[in-house]
């Protein structure tokens, strides 16, 4: 029985002894060298600043409490949690209420409580003011006028939570500017005479961070072996205009792993320390995110998500749900459409249009082996589905060990 049909069957009841079993899984997958690493995109963020914080000192959130249960039922080693608001200086009081009041409840649907010893978490460009007009409608202050579209700093944060440690010697990237990346695809207003004109003045470009959010590069101290935590969430391609801002800047974003990982090409990128620089060709690495690009469907620019898909260094483990399968043929509409294949998807969007889309991903450097990878999306008939509105997006698990 392959590894996600064993949490397909798993689910089809919410009881302890199937937690147990889950448990177990994992715990004899750990004996033998094996790692979960896990990409989320929990939607929690909220409209105002000290919405989430509240919420989660509270305790009572469904919403909230159905993420858990999700992240209960996996049971990740290390997960990537998009759209966890920042919360500045009380980001580290968000992230133990979380695991208090949520992961490690003693009753949450069933499940059985996790514990995460180890955390990152920084700054985002999400709701950070630029002081620039980046929207270009008179105004400084719009959403759109910040690094990374946000009506609030930290808006669209980012957690990283870890069993295990992470290495002080993390790396950001918040400020690296976009016009600094070799062939950047900036944005064009379109012809002016045989002449491209750049959608950015100079002077946006010499402020215009590439990162809508942040990259971050951590290093997780596995029991086998360092693996480097490459995360980040690009910005959606879409809500722009025929200068395709968003769609560009999505694919630079995706671009900047795939630069960051071939050795001589990442030669360009500086962190927010200064330090230049990417991956050595040795050094063992795990891509995560929500992407927001899909490799056939959607509104992606230029296949974005293929510069990572065919990368030398990445070996895609094609993480795939029955859920999936089930969602595209009942929902229809646009889903009939689609040229990829549904048991892919991660993400369940309108079925009007873009449907549902394969978007999240957990990417392995090709020097780890693969032993197993899903989506966590149950079928209508198991109980577990309960959980799915919490958010529209999957959670995505890899299970890897070194060679």
């Amino acid at each position: 029985m392959s590894a996600i049909n064993s949490v397909h069957r798993g689910l089809l009841i919410f009881s302890i002894a199937v937690c147990c079993c889950s448990q177990n899984s994992v715990a004899n997958a750990s004996e033998k060298g094996v790692t979960r690493f896990a990409t989320f995109n929990v939607s929690m963020n909220r409209g105002s600043s000290g919405e989430l914080l509240a919420e989660l000192q509270a305790g009572e959130s469904e919403q909230i409490k159905k993420v858990a249960a999700g992240i209960r039922i996996v049971r990740p080693d290390v997960i990537l949690l998009n759209e966890f608001h920042y919360c500045g200086d009380q980001a580290a009081t968000a992230i133990a209420a979380f695991q208090e009041h949520f992961l490690a409840a003693k009753e949450l649907f069933d499940t059985k409580p996790i514990t995460y010893k180890y955390h990152f978490v920084a700054s985002v460009n999400t709701g950070l003011p630029s002081g620039l007009d980046l929207d270009d409608n008179g105004k400084t202050t719009d959403p759109g006028d910040a690094y990374g579209f946000g009506r609030y700093p930290g808006q669209y944060g980012m957690v990283v939570l870890s069993r295990f440690p992470i290495s002080a010697d993390a790396r950001t990237f918040q400020t690296f500017l976009w016009k600094d990346m070799p062939r950047a695809m900036l944005p064009q207003k379109g012809n002016s005479g045989d002449k491209l004109e750049s959608y950015y003045s100079s002077a946006i470009l010499d402020e215009f961070r590439l990162s809508s959010k942040n990259h971050w590069d951590l290093t997780i101290e596995t029991p086998a072996r360092e693996v480097h935590f490459l995360v980040s969430h690009p910005t959606p391609p879409v809500f722009d205009g025929p200068e395709d801002k968003n769609g560009t800047r999505n694919h630079d974003e995706i671009r900047f792993w795939a630069d960051y990982i071939s050795g001589d090409k990442s030669q360009y990128i500086y962190d927010d320390k200064g330090r230049r620089g990417g991956l050595a060709n040795s050094q063992s690495f795990v891509i995560a995110g929500d992407m927001n690009a899909d490799p056939v469907d959607g509104d992606t620019t230029d296949a974005a998500i293929l510069q990572l898909l065919n990368h030398r260094r990445i070996r895609d483990p094609l993480a795939v749900s029955d859920g999936a399968v089930e969602a595209s043929k009942l929902q229809g509409k646009i889903n009939s459409l689609h040229q990829g294949k549904p048991k892919f998807d991660t993400a369940d969007f309108s079925d009007r249009s873009p449907g549902n889309l394969r978007i999240d991903y957990v990417l392995p450097s090709r020097d780890l082996h693969i032993v197993s990878a899903g989506v966590f999306w149950p079928r209508k008939d198991q109980p577990a589905a309960a959980l799915l509105d919490a958010s529209d997006h999957r959670l995505v698990w890899l299970d890897i060990k070194s060679k």
